[in-house]
């Protein structure tokens, strides 16, 4: 008889957003081979999907997630040795993030509670943050002897500044939610019990925005953060004339000539 596999991420579409759960509230949304199977499938689906135009990452429980499962690490067979270690962060790991980095859609993460370690790497991987009082940003990688991975060594400093970054990767303590917002890591702060309707609100109306306007601006911010002045606005110019020639600029153009008309 087959043994049913445990669900330990969730996926919901509805109206245009695809609901992405982390789902082990009894370990805190510990990632485990199961759950890097199950989230790679998900993310990828999202991506593919031109029913999905806005992707929502969150937990199950009071976790966002808190990172990797050490328990499974240590008495499973996954990971024998370093290099088994190196190959998860490689192969399994970077091809989610990467997606989440640079897929077309907007990619909002719900953090419901603590981001640690690859968590984190997760939560800062999103376009958007959305927190509760109780989240934070946890790396404490330097706890048990290792450098911090998942890409939050790029992402961080760039978010909170190199300082900020140090202090974290350094002492091993977290970032607070009110630090975290008042430095711009996350965009807004709200209670837990409206977590979810204001990311629903936020969604939805991502969800009706120019899909392709949308797609170009991440091209944008994402090759602006490693370019010149000069090259960021150069691509700017390529994405515009490409986009220019696009449906959705036609209609858009319409659209603001009928409002202007409407208020003569």
């Amino acid at each position: 008889m087959a043994t049913e596999v445990e669900l330990h991420v969730k996926v919901e579409i509805e109206g245009g957003i695809g609901w992405i759960r982390f789902n082990r509230p009894e370990k805190m949304n510990a990632i485990g081979a199961l759950t890097r199977q199950q989230l790679g499938d998900a993310i990828k689906q999202a991506e593919r999907d031109d029913a999905v135009r806005v992707v929502v990452l969150t937990g199950s429980g009071r976790a966002f997630c808190s990172g990797a499962d050490v328990t499974e690490m240590v008495q499973g067979a996954a990971m024998r040795t370093p290099e088994d270690v190196g190959n998860v962060l490689r192969n399994e790991y970077m091809p989610m993030l990467m997606r989440l980095r640079t897929m077309p859609k907007p990619v909002i993460a719900a953090m419901n509670g603590p981001a640690v370690g690859i968590g984190a790497s997760y939560a800062l991987a999103c376009d958007i943050r959305i927190a509760t009082p109780e989240a934070y940003l946890l790396e404490a990688f330097v706890n048990i002897g290792l450098a911090p991975d998942g890409g939050v060594s790029w992402l961080l400093p760039r978010l909170a500044g190199t300082g900020v970054a140090y202090e974290m990767f350094f002492t091993g303590k977290p970032l607070q939610a009110a630090d975290a917002h008042r430095l711009g890591v996350f965009n807004r702060l709200v209670p837990a019990e409206r977590l979810e309707e204001e990311v629903r609100d936020l969604a939805n109306h991502l969800a009706s925005q120019p899909r392709q306007a949308m797609a170009g601006a991440k091209r944008a911010v994402n090759h602006a953060i490693t370019s010149s002045y000069e090259d960021a606005m150069e691509f700017e110019s390529y994405l515009q004339e490409a986009q220019a020639a696009s449906p959705e600029f036609a209609e858009g153009v319409q659209n603001f000539l009928a409002r202007r008309a409407a208020k003569k």
